[in-house]
């Protein structure tokens, strides 16, 4: 016997996430697929999930996939014609519009498929600056290059597939055909990447990466070669927070060396390579995190090379196989909990043009499914058991100054972000934003209590439970109290999907 059981999903806008210059919610460009905003909005639809049970579980799974059949356009950025703005502001169209997103809640990276120099944009979502509005903001970790030198490339089809949170990109050059493979591993903490060709001794090509925005003089760091591995590190000063990344090239055939003065490593006539990035800082969330100014909220004398190197290490002994395998198991455990079938047929189109005939009127409820599934998908990419929370940018920023500091806005983006955690049974997502609660919670019993003793002080409990004050723009490092004039709403029903009962002071 089947069993048919229905459930109404709420979208708000199918156009794709950019960000807004104007507000702390996203705005909508005109073209692209939605990527930044880890929020459940994709155009004002009711959508009904049909689960069918035995059927669909007997049935293979479908396969939901992004895809174009061209790198990501190289135009550059206009930072250097912005970033003299008060705001430092810039804009990066390739990032924003045409890379996809990997990520295991720790890290977040943007894969942009170019066949002539890639780029991996990498974003740790521990890293901060002083940020826009001076307490604290997101900024990029790393971005990480590999050059080929291809050049009219056949063939070409990138992709990501949303069944197994990894990136792909396939082409001919000269007669042979090149494959890559990307993921951000949950469960070891690095990112992989894999490169392969159908002939021997193929692959050659040059790793290297940059520290960006170091003309800011608001952050040290340095980037050096030896043997197989490239080091990044530094400093940025205003939280005292110490970082490294680290990033291994693993010849399968072929040669690797080390070029110190252009900080790079050089592949030659390999059959295969494996790259493991991995990144930290001597971030640790705690109370006493949100208890201590700026300059003491991290340890200056703690760095993450040990820690950095242990899963680079770790990742290294396991071998690529095995950790394709541990990925595939942890996200899938996730992501196949829940089947969707509105007896759609998969598109032929690339992605970026079945998005243009939808907002041209021409219904597709195989895009439909698709945008639902790829909600499911940023916020397991954004949001695990023992990372931070999804925060404004999910866990990807290629800026200095990330807009509206990529932080916990709740005034409604964090709630955007977690719409989808319960109703589309992803429960373990919003564990995350549980242990951030815990750790600031001390400071907003702090902010209600003080709020109560300067608006209505005969009802203060000193010492007791006066609830907890949470403002609008929180981060990685700080939380504001009762700011006024832009509170959100639904705050208190949002913590509420927590296990235990919470109360909340408003102002």
């Amino acid at each position: 016997m089947q069993i048919l059981f229905f459930r109404s999903v709420s979208f708000d806008s199918l156009a794709p996430a950019r960000l807004a210059p104007a507000g702390p919610t996203f705005g909508c460009s005109t073209s692209r697929l939605p990527r930044r905003s880890v929020v459940f909005s994709v155009v004002k639809f009711s959508l009904s999930l049909f689960i069918l049970f035995p059927a669909i579980a007997m049935a293979s799974p479908r396969v939901y996939e992004i895809w174009e059949k061209e790198p990501a356009p190289n135009n550059g950025s206009n930072w250097e014609s912005t970033k003299a703005d008060e705001r430092r502001k810039s804009y990066d169209k390739d990032w924003e519009q045409w890379s996809y997103p990997i990520g295991n809640g720790y890290v977040g990276a943007s894969i942009f498929g170019r066949t002539d120099s890639e780029r991996i944009q990498i974003t740790d979502k521990t890293l901060h600056n002083k940020g826009i509005y001076g307490g604290g903001g997101l900024t990029n970790f790393a971005e990480v290059y590999l050059d080929f030198n291809h050049k009219g490339a056949q063939d070409y089809r990138r992709s990501l597939n949303l069944n197994e949170a990894i990136a792909l990109v396939s082409y001919k050059q000269d007669g042979v055909t090149y494959k890559r493979e990307y993921f951000a591993s949950y469960p070891d903490n690095v990112v992989a990447v894999r490169l392969t060709a159908d002939q021997k001794g193929a692959l050659s090509f040059a790793v290297r990466a940059e520290i960006p925005y170091l003309d800011a003089k608001d952050r040290t760091g340095t980037v050096a070669a030896e043997g197989n591995l490239l080091t990044l590190k530094g400093t940025i000063p205003f939280f005292n927070c110490n970082y490294e990344g680290q990033i291994k090239v693993l010849n399968e055939g072929g040669f690797v060396s080390a070029d110190p003065a252009n900080a790079s490593i050089k592949v030659e006539k390999a059959d295969a390579v494996t790259l493991l990035i991995a990144t930290g800082t001597n971030y640790r969330l705690s109370p006493e995190l949100f208890q201590n100014p700026a300059e003491k909220k991290l340890d200056p004398n703690q760095f993450p090379h040990d820690e950095v190197t242990s899963r680079i290490d770790a990742a290294e002994s396991l071998g690529y196989a095995a950790l394709k395998e541990r990925h595939l198991k942890d996200y899938q455990n996730l992501f196949g909990r829940v089947s969707v079938n509105l007896n759609s047929t998969p598109s032929p189109d690339p992605t970026h043009l079945l998005l243009e005939k939808y907002k041209k009127g021409e219904s597709n409820t195989w895009l439909e499914e698709l945008m639902f599934q790829y909600g499911r998908y940023l916020l397991i990419a954004s949001s695990r058991e023992k990372s931070l929370p999804a925060n404004l940018q999910g866990a990807w920023s290629a800026y200095y100054n990330t807009p509206w500091s990529g932080g916990f806005w709740h005034n409604i983006n964090v709630q955007m972000n977690y719409w989808g955690a319960m109703s589309a049974n992803l429960g373990e997502c919003f564990e995350a934003y549980t242990a951030y609660f815990k750790a600031y919670l001390p400071v907003a019993q702090k902010h209600a209590a003080d709020y109560v003793r300067k608006h209505n002080k005969e009802k203060l409990s000193e010492g007791g439970d006066n609830g907890w004050i949470i403002g609008t723009g929180a981060n990685a490092y700080s939380i504001p109290g009762a700011s006024g004039g832009h509170s959100g709403p639904g705050t208190g029903g949002f913590t509420a999907k927590r296990k235990s009962p919470i109360r909340r002071c408003c102002p």
